[in-house]
């Protein structure tokens, strides 16, 4: 790649990637802008990001930079910051003199999937899901710029049906010799590697899959960029990538103990429940239909309201009374569940959230995850032992409630909004107007 070539790839870098807001926020994170700046808070950590800083001199860098530390120091997340060799000097030298550590500088390389070697091995470099032992070789590496445990909770776990990102590995199915993830955004030119776990360049040409998706991402991608040093970026030049510019990560840490984990994280398992689903299953006697009714064996004690009421005569939603309702539910589960406990979202075919009440729908943090109103499928809050919950029915469109404490806190109120309830269960008898 010839100089004039570098120069308009690392411009296109630039814009496409640089202090970019994403489409979709990952799971769990709130997306904050400061002026060129973008900060993504995960609960956990979090991260700066911007395109080159034009600025009139060091006063200014230094409030930008303090800034940043009072946001994260506010939440208790340590934060990284990467510096390129593009920006300015003084900005490495305020982030220092804030207390931010630099680690080892890298190399951003650059090289295009169409130059690449296709001649990769069948069945030594495919495409996976990780499990735990890709998960355990990830993780004994590094540092990488984007560790899979992050890409997997950001909500590419998934990652041949998201058409977001991809995991390859390097090996047989006795033996994983190496393992390599990468992921790519709307519109842009390039294919971003979060990780390598050796020197091993072939894995690159597992993602140039990912890099022909324009069919889902608007265009194909005709660049890979990877940050390495040492002896990975040795085997990535001997392939053919070339420097586009040095990176240097920094971090900075409040004195505070970071969560151990985010506000929402997503739950899988066939329909999305981690679990949940099949014991809703089994112990509910779920069953999903437009035409019987009701969708579970209700419990004891529950009642279930009639949704019609939400209705204006012209057939659509009141949104203030529906805004209400859910303020209501949403109140009541955060009530019964102290900081740290969790509870789920389940969205019948679709994925699942387990999140913490006291974390999310708050002033500067995550929405939360999902409605009690059933807006066009089998929506459930449930407690993760299922003693207490909501369950949403799309089709006879009515709301159950269950569990002695939540019915103490809401029915009153809901009785109030939605009326007089269709069915109740109370020591397993059913009301006369059930």
């Amino acid at each position: 790649m010839e100089r004039s070539e570098q120069a308009r790839v690392w411009g296109a870098y630039v814009v496409q990637e640089r202090g970019r807001v994403p489409e979709f926020p990952p799971t769990g994170a709130v997306v904050e802008s400061d002026g060129p700046l973008v900060r993504i808070h995960y609960g956990t950590h979090g991260t700066v990001d911007h395109r080159p800083l034009v600025t009139t001199g060091r006063r200014e860098l230094a409030d930008l930079v303090r800034r940043q530390q009072e946001a994260f120091a506010a939440r208790g997340e340590p934060v990284r910051w990467k510096v390129y060799g593009a920006d300015p000097p003084l900005l490495a030298e305020e982030l220092e003199a804030a207390g931010f550590i630099p680690d080892p500088q890298q190399s951003l390389l650059v090289s295009e999937f169409a130059a690449m070697p296709q001649g990769r091995r069948r069945g030594r470099v495919r495409s996976v899901v990780p499990d735990a032992r890709i998960r355990e070789l990830a993780a004994a590496g590094g540092p990488h710029a984007r560790p899979l445990a992050e890409v997997e909770a950001d909500g590419w776990a998934a990652y041949g049906r998201s058409g977001r990102g991809e995991t390859v590995i390097l090996g047989g199915a006795d033996r994983v010799l190496a393992v390599g993830w990468a992921g790519r955004a709307a519109d842009s030119d390039f294919v971003v590697i979060g990780g390598l776990t050796g020197p091993c360049p072939e894995l690159v040409a597992g993602f140039a899959p990912l890099a022909r998706k324009a069919y889902l991402m608007g265009r194909d991608a005709p660049y890979c960029v990877a940050e390495a040093a040492g002896d990975l970026r040795t085997a990535l030049s001997q392939a053919g990538f070339v420097e586009l510019t040095t990176v240097r990560t920094y971090r900075w840490a409040p004195a505070c103990e970071p969560a151990g984990t985010r506000p929402v994280r997503e739950i899988r398992d066939g329909k999305g429940g981690g679990g949940l689903w099949q014991r809703l299953y089994d112990e509910f006697g779920f069953r999903p239909s437009t035409r019987a009714f009701p969708g579970i064996d209700e419990p004891v004690p529950s009642v279930t309201w009639s949704l019609d009421v939400l209705y204006r005569p012209d057939r659509t939603v009141d949104d203030d009374r529906l805004d209400s309702c859910e303020a209501v539910v949403r109140g009541a589960l955060r009530d019964l569940t102290r900081p740290g406990d969790l509870l789920s979202f389940l969205d019948w075919q679709h994925t699942g959230y387990a999140f913490d009440p006291h974390r999310v729908g708050g002033p500067g943090m995550p929405p939360w995850p999902g409605d009690a109103y059933p807006d066009g499928d089998y929506y459930l809050n449930v407690h993760p032992d299922l003693r207490f919950g909501t369950f949403g029915h799309p089709w006879e469109h009515t709301l159950c409630v269950w569990g002695e404490d939540l019915l103490a806190a809401v029915e009153g109120q809901l009785g109030t909004l939605l009326g007089v309830p269709l069915r109740r269960r109370d020591r397993g008898v059913p009301s006369a107007g059930a």
